[in-house]
């Protein structure tokens, strides 16, 4: 028997207010998530053949669902179960009793879950499906959000509390406050604001890496000018970079990167951090004679959380290095896709590195360092008598770094080096087995003495590590492992597994 619902929405707009009309095809959960990121307050009113559902918004909150025989989350679940119907806005007499306090990313990040579970299930959609029991608050990674705005503290604490293995423990408006409550709750990760009032993000990381080191995750909006000062702060001891989240894309998909970048920058080792010697701006004659030339041997570099200043370390000498080998260096980092030309000019006005970003079809030259980032697929072949590379023509692909990696060992055969820095993406490892298949060599840096090493564990595991060196050797040993006077060739050179 379906609920009656005689209830008033007393912040609900006049029927003249606004717009009216028509939206088809539309998928619920994006209408509910659009409806609570503008704050509005409505009732919706769903339709499913001969079932009904209500939801409440208040002020961008959902506060009361009723459906058939029931009421509160099971019942805005079961609503968010139909996979078609229609729904409008509905005019209330009476304010409905709050039957659900979960945060609307979490509400509708567990209906998805169920849509899926159900799906390989092949539940009833009007069966309902449990919540998944919380782990122990002293097992859950604890968090302290550092920024000046209440409403973006409230939007990460509420992405981050939709996982289970997430516990906020506290909020700073700005350095000063942070600085305090480290000392005060000893939180496991810090994410950290780029520009505050009081106390800025720089001279608070000064003080988290001086007074009590943690893991500490930069937020900031690439496209504010702060690209430089990111750069900065990752050489200062930032694990990590990540985007504050923004309204014109997919919420649930921003909340679930932003919840993986946390607890892979938790498991950092902090202790483990030093600043890295990075060379004056400077570029010597052989790079200048080998710019231009084709490059017949190439080294690709990837980095991730906690690798950024193992890379500016590493990059400006190997780069020169090359050179005199006629071979070239691609770097892939794990950064927004906004931020390729920033690094490849900040590559450059740093230490002088001649860099530029993978946007287009481009050549190979030796003595050249070519910038990538992680989520962008790329592909490395022969143009004539040249080695090229240049964006994938599709941007589907699962695990990117596969590709290049997997095309690299294609065109270079046993002249091409994978050197893993901390927190590095190997992908599938298909990417790696071809390198490995092809004569190339994986070099990592030593993992005990890493920020992230994680990800490199599952490459030795794995069995397809050649060596694994301490950075300082790192430059040393990749150009050792080079034969000179071997010509570009395609065809591969298979070495046992």
């Amino acid at each position: 028997m379906e609920t009656k619902d005689d209830t008033s929405y007393n912040h609900l707009p006049d029927a003249d207010c606004g717009f009216a009309g028509t939206l088809k095809n539309i998928q619920l959960n994006d209408l509910i998530q659009m409806c609570c990121l503008s704050g509005s307050s409505l009732c919706m009113r769903v339709t499913k053949g001969e079932r009904q559902g209500t939801i409440f918004i208040v002020d961008g909150e959902i506060v009361h669902a009723a459906c058939v025989d029931m009421v509160g989350e099971e019942a805005f679940y079961r609503i968010l179960g139909w996979e078609t119907g229609s729904f409008e806005s509905i005019e209330v007499s009476t304010t409905p009793p709050r039957t659900i306090d979960s945060n609307y990313h979490f509400l509708i990040m567990e209906a998805a879950r169920r849509v899926d579970e159900k799906a390989v299930l092949g539940q009833d959609s009007a069966t309902a499906v449990p919540c998944p029991s919380e782990t122990a608050a002293d097992e859950r990674l604890r968090v302290l959000i550092v920024d000046d705005s209440p409403m973006m503290r409230k939007i990460l604490s509420s992405m981050l509390t939709t996982s289970k293995h997430v516990k906020v423990v506290g909020m700073a408006g700005n350095g000063k406050e942070a600085i305090s409550l480290i000392d005060e709750l000893s939180p496991d990760l810090v994410t950290l604001d780029v520009n505050m009032p009081v106390m800025d993000g720089t001279s608070t990381i000064k003080h988290i890496m001086i007074k009590k080191p943690c893991p500490v995750v930069i937020t900031s909006n690439p496209g504010d000018g702060s690209s430089k000062t990111i750069f900065n702060f990752l050489e200062l001891g930032a694990v990590d970079f990540m985007s504050k989240p923004t309204k014109n894309q997919d919420i649930l998909v921003q909340q679930k990167k932003i919840i993986e970048r946390v607890r892979v920058a938790a498991t950092a080792k902090v202790a483990n951090f030093r600043i890295s010697r990075i060379p004056r701006p400077q570029t010597d004659n052989l790079t200048l004679k080998a710019a231009g030339m084709a490059c017949r041997r190439l080294v690709i570099v990837i980095s991730g959380p906690g690798g950024h200043p193992e890379q500016m370390g590493l990059l400006p000498g190997l780069v020169s290095a090359m050179a005199s080998l006629d071979g070239a260096v691609v770097a892939l980092q794990s950064l927004p896709p906004s931020f390729r030309e920033t690094f490849a000019r900040y590559l450059f006005e740093r230490c002088g590195c001649p860099a530029s970003p993978i946007e287009q079809k481009t050549p190979l030259s030796a003595g050249h360092c070519y910038v990538g980032i992680h989520g962008c697929p790329l592909v490395i072949s022969m143009d004539g008598s040249r080695p090229v590379i240049a964006p994938a023509a599709t941007e589907n692909e699962v695990i990117h770094v596969d590709r290049v990696l997997s095309t690299a060992a294609s065109v270079f055969g046993d002249r091409v080096t994978i050197v893993l820095l901390s927190g590095a993406d190997t992908g599938s490892h298909s990417g790696l087995q071809a390198v490995h298949d092809h004569g190339g060599r994986i070099i990592l840096r030593k993992r005990d003495s890493g920020m992230v090493a994680a990800p490199l564990d599952k490459v030795v595991a794995a069995g397809l590590a050649d060596t694994e060196v301490a950075l300082s050797r790192l430059s040393e040993t990749i150009l050792n492992g080079f034969e000179l006077g071997n010509e570009l060739n395609p065809r591969p050179v298979t070495r046992g597994k």
